[in-house]
Order: structure tokens, then sequence, then C-alpha cells
């Protein structure tokens, strides 16, 4: 993570997890949306839409809701912020609150705490979307059993704009090199791949964006 670059993102989470936009700084406003694999559609007469588990769909949003402190999308972090669901026991919400208060204090939640398992090797790819005018940041955490999580932000023609392969479960995108998009460019997308690169268990994925 090292120099300024363009993000734009919004969190569309595809059947392992979804990526995220951006062009030189930062990136904002994902949509995330997992999608789950069904069984074959029942017989013509009862046949219904296939069902995707939400997981999270955020608009471009980069005014704070009064629910700071809940962690939901439009929540502006603070002190006294906590990620969606919060428990001091739940690996997860708790290491993304300690987090979000180290790295993005001041900074509004453009999605909602996405969350999934992930096995040894697998990857996970977001199509995301971004405002500009604005930076972003990109946190991720790997809970009991996950030795090393990376974070890969991609062109969508697959070129790599900024990653996080650390060898740690707690991969951050967007601090040390800002990841912006400047004002005037509107909307533009990239892909945010997650990828499990030893240990399995559940992983924790937000957007974070500057107000």
């Amino acid at each position: 993570m090292t120099k300024n670059r363009t993000l734009a993102l919004s969190l569309t989470i595809l059947a392992s997890l979804p990526a995220a936009g951006l062009m030189g700084c930062t990136a904002s406003t994902p949509a995330g949306t997992m999608t789950v694999q069904q069984p074959p559609p029942p017989p013509p007469q009862q046949q219904q839409p296939v069902m995707q588990q939400q997981v999270v769909t955020a608009p471009a949003m980069m005014q704070p809701t009064a629910s700071v402190g809940s962690g939901s999308q439009g929540s502006m972090v603070s002190q006294t912020w906590t990620a969606t669901g919060y428990n001091v026991s739940d690996f997860v919400s708790n290491h993304m609150t300690l987090r979000a208060r180290q790295f993005a204090n001041g900074f509004i939640a453009v999605t909602d705490l996405v969350r999934g398992m992930m096995r040894h090797g697998e990857r996970r790819t977001v199509v995301a979307a971004v405002v500009g005018g604005h930076c972003y940041r990109i946190i991720g955490v790997g809970g009991a059993g996950v030795q090393d999580l990376d974070l890969y932000l991609r062109d969508l023609t697959g070129n790599v704009i900024d990653q996080d392969r650390a060898p740690d479960n707690f991969p951050v995108i967007g601090l040390d090199r800002q990841l912006c998009l400047p004002a005037g460019m509107g909307n533009q997308s990239a892909q945010l791949e997650i990828r499990m690169a030893r240990g399995e268990g559940e992983i924790g994925v937000q957007v974070f964006g500057s107000p």
C-alpha cells in the first residue's frame, strides 16, 4: 500500500465475495450482494425466481445518517462506533470495530459489514462502483483459522490498482496509499478480489468513504 490512486466502489458480492472499483486515489460507495447457488428450479407451474442471499446493498451515499455508532451503511466512524452485529465475543464484528476505529475514524460506512466463509485457496470477487470526490478504505478481517487473507483491487481490465498481500488476517487498502476518485469523474468501476491465501474460516469486509 504506497502511492495515490483513484478508486470507485459500490460492492456487489458474487458467489464468493465481491470486488470494488477505483482509479488512482480512493474508491467509495459499494453495494454488495452475495449470490448463493440454488438447486435446479421446480417444474414450470411452481417455478420461482432464483433466490439470492442479500448480504449488502449500498447505493452511493456519502452523507452520514443519524445512526452514528450503529455500524450500518451511512454511519460515521467514531471512537464509539461498532460494526453491524457487534458482539465482543464475535471475532469478526469485534475486530472490524477495532480496525475501523483505528483506520477509518471520521469516514462513513459505505456498506454494511459483509461476512462469509472461505476455504484455503478460495477467491471471491466484488464488482464495485464509486463516487467522484471521495476517498476510500477497504478493511478485511479474517476470523479464527484464517492465517493469511489478501485483498486485490483491480480495474475492469484486470490490472491491479492496489493490494494488501501482507501475511496476516487483517488486510487494509487505502491506508498507506490514498484511494481517491477526483471530483467530476462521476462513478467508476473496479473489482475487489478477496483471496484466502492460507487457512480457512469466516471473513468480513467493509468499505468506508470520506464524507
